[in-house]
């Protein structure tokens, strides 16, 4: 599976890739906000790992770009956040089209079989 991971924290990306990509999935990742936005328009992958807090350019500005160019259902973006966000907020998100919301710390092999669920789906 083509998997992009969204993440401003270059440590736990790098783990994050060594781990899925250990599993076979074909893995590229950024750090940086809107070159994950970029990333997205040009090129097709079957799941999205998205962090929701980073700088400048959040997980949620991505969401709502995509909201707005309508691409949204096309993805399958796994959020991923540490921040205190409320249950409501995470609701519209999943009303909006993503996939599925996961807490930090996330457990690898929660963060995989979602992988797998939405890869398949």
């Amino acid at each position: 599976m083509k998997v992009l991971i969204i993440d401003d924290d270059a440590e736990l990306t790098k783990a994050v890739v060594s781990s899925v990509s250990s599993f076979g999935h074909d893995v590229k990742f950024t750090n940086e906000s809107r070159n994950g936005l970029k990333l997205i328009r040009e090129q097709e992958y079957d799941v999205i790992i998205l962090d929701l807090s980073m700088p400048e350019f959040s997980g949620i500005d991505i969401v709502n770009d995509l909201v707005k160019d309508g691409t949204i259902k096309e993805k399958k973006i796994v959020v991923m956040t540490g921040s205190a966000i409320k249950e409501d907020q995470l609701t519209n998100l999943l009303n909006l089209g993503v996939y599925s919301i996961l807490r930090k710390p996330v457990d690898i092999d929660v963060l995989l079989d979602k992988i797998e669920e939405a890869g398949s789906s």
